[in-house]
C-alpha cells in the first residue's frame, strides 16, 4: 500500500482519482500487497455466471462506479464520476448518470446531475434516487471546483426533480426506506477533510441533521432492521450512528481500512470489505466485533447480501472478479470473473441479478444466481 493511501486526509480523493486513468490503474495495482487466491468449490446446480455485459459507452460511461438498482421500475442507476474517456484522455467534469433497463439491458439516455455523480442510492418507497455529486478531484488538468449538493430523481419521469446543498464533498449516499431517511458522507472534497454525515428528510428534501463524526468519513450504510448506520473513514475506524437519534452510538475497527458493507437478513451479522487485506470480516453486530475473516479476491470493495439465498457477493477490484460467499459455511464457493477495476454492485431484490459497474470497462456485467 502506497504512502498516499495510507494519509487519511487523502482517502476520497484517492479513491477518485483510480478512476480518472488507466495509468494511475496500473501503477496502484503494481504496488499492490502479494496475494494468494483462496481455494473456491462449485456448488451443486449452476455456479454463478455472467449472463449479460453492457457497455455504458464513452463518456457516459466514463469510470463507471457505484451502481443501485430500482426493483420497483427493475432500473439500474450507475454513477461515472469522470475518468479515461478514449482516445481522448482524462475525462475529468462528467455529470453523468447512466441507466439501464432491466428486462432488455437498453442503455437508455443518461441522466444530467451535478459536478462526478459519486455515490449513489434508491428509495424503492418513494421511488426516488439520490446521487451524491462529488466534486472536482483537484489535480493534474481535472477541475477542483467542490461540490455541495445532492441531485434527487424521479423513478418514474429519470429527471432530476430537487437539488439539495448538504455540505463540502458529497461522496457516498445511503437511504433507510422506513424512515424516508437519506444519509450522504460530507468528505470534504478535493481540498478538505471531512467530518460529517448529512441526514435528509426524504419528505421534503431538506438536511435536518448533521451528525460529527471522525474525519475523513466516506462509504455509509443503513441497516433498516436495526435503524443503524455505518460510516467507514480512511483508516481502519467504522463509525456506528443511531437512526432513531441521529447520534454517534459507537465506533469500531475491522483492523483494515474498510471499503462497502451489507447486512445479513436476522440483523445479527455486518459483512465488511476489509481491503488492505484482501478479505471480508464479519461483524457480530451485538458488540461489533469481528468473528471470522473470509479469504477473498484483491482489493474488496463492494458488499451484497441477497437474502433469498443466503450468499455474500464481494467485488475484487484488483482481480476483477466477485467472490460467492455462503453465509451459512461462510466459505467461498464460486468466484465469478467480469470486468475491469469492479466496484460498487447492486441487487435486484425481486429478480435476484447482480449489477456489477466495471470502471475501466465502462460496463455493467449481470450476474445470475439460481442457487
Amino acid at each position: 500500500m502506497s504512502r498516499t493511501e495510507r494519509q487519511p486526509g487523502n482517502a476520497w480523493r484517492f479513491g477518485l482519482r483510480i478512476i480518472l486513468g488507466l495509468g494511475i490503474a496500473v501503477w496502484f495495482t503494481l504496488t499492490t500487497l502479494p496475494y494468494v487466491q483462496a481455494q473456491t468449490t462449485v456448488p451443486n446446480g449452476d455456479p454463478p455466471t455472467v449472463i449479460a455485459t453492457i457497455p455504458l459507452g464513452e463518456p457516459f460511461g466514463a469510470g463507471t462506479f457505484a451502481i443501485a438498482v430500482n426493483p420497483r421500475t427493475n432500473t439500474i442507476y450507475a454513477t461515472n464520476p469522470g475518468a479515461l474517456s478514449s482516445p481522448v484522455g482524462l475525462d475529468c467534469d462528467s455529470h453523468d448518470v447512466s441507466v439501464i433497463h432491466g428486462s432488455t439491458n437498453t442503455v437508455l439516455s443518461p441522466i444530467s446531475v451535478g459536478l462526478n455523480p459519486f455515490g449513489v442510492a434508491v428509495n424503492p418507497t418513494t421511488n426516488r434516487i439520490y446521487v451524491a455529486n462529488a466534486g472536482g478531484a483537484g489535480f493534474d488538468s481535472c477541475s477542483s471546483e467542490p461540490s455541495y449538493s445532492v441531485s434527487v430523481i424521479d423513478g418514474i419521469t429519470n429527471s432530476v426533480v430537487n437539488t439539495i446543498t448538504v455540505g463540502l464533498g458529497p461522496g457516498f449516499v445511503a437511504v433507510n426506506p422506513k424512515t424516508n431517511k437519506i444519509y450522504v458522507t460530507l468528505t470534504g472534497g478535493c481540498c478538505a477533510d471531512g467530518n460529517a454525515v448529512a441526514v435528509i428528510d426524504g419528505s421534503t428534501d431538506t438536511v435536518v441533521n448533521t451528525v460529527t463524526v471522525d474525519l475523513d468519513p466516506f462509504i455509509v450504510a443503513v441497516n433498516p432492521r436495526t435503524n443503524l448506520v455505518y460510516v467507514t473513514h480512511a483508516g481502519d475506524k467504522i463509525t456506528v450512528i443511531d437512526g432513531a437519534t441521529d447520534t454517534v452510538k459507537a465506533t469500531f475497527s475491522i483492523g483494515s481500512e474498510a471499503r462497502a458493507i451489507a447486512f445479513d437478513s436476522n440483523g445479527k451479522f455486518v459483512y465488511v470489505a476489509a481491503r488492505n487485506i484482501n478479505q471480508l470480516a464479519v461483524v457480530d453486530a451485538s458488540n461489533n466485533t469481528v468473528v471470522q475473516y473470509i479469504p477473498v479476491g484483491r482489493r474488496p470493495h463492494g458488499v451484497v447480501f441477497n437474502p433469498a439465498n443466503g450468499r455474500i457477493y464481494v467485488t475484487n477490484r484488483n482481480d476483477g472478479t466477485v467472490s460467492v460467499i455462503d453465509s451459512s459455511t461462510r466459505s467461498v464457493v464460486a468466484t465469478v470473473p467480469v470486468g475491469g477495476f469492479p466496484r460498487f454492485l447492486d441487487l435486484n431484490r425481486r429478480t435476484d441479478l447482480l449489477y456489477v459497474p466495471n470502471a475501466t470497462d465502462a460496463s455493467v456485467s449481470v450476474i445470475q444466481d439460481e442457487e
